[in-house]
């Protein structure tokens, strides 16, 4: 049992249905371009590769900064 006062809460946002199907959407985005980028790598297209895993990578990382630009928002937001 964890002692008094030492508990984890998780609090779930709701969101519209729109932002499940955008995020739905991105996350099938990401597994084309990495099911893309690993079978270039594995024909050994290096120039096919290598812009798949750029278009790969920006993507994870603009999903996840506007992911994160929006927690912080709706943190500032909420008192």
């Amino acid at each position: 049992m964890a002692e008094k006062g030492k508990f984890l809460v998780v609090k779930i946002r709701k969101s519209t249905w729109f932002i499940w199907v955008l995020r739905i959407i991105w996350i099938l985005w990401l597994l084309f371009w990495a099911e893309f980028a690993i079978g270039s790598w594995k024909e050994l297209e290096q120039r096919a590769f290598v812009i798949s895993f750029v278009i790969l990578l920006v993507s994870l990382v603009l999903g996840s900064f506007l992911w994160l630009w929006g927690y912080i928002k709706h943190k500032k937001a909420t008192p």
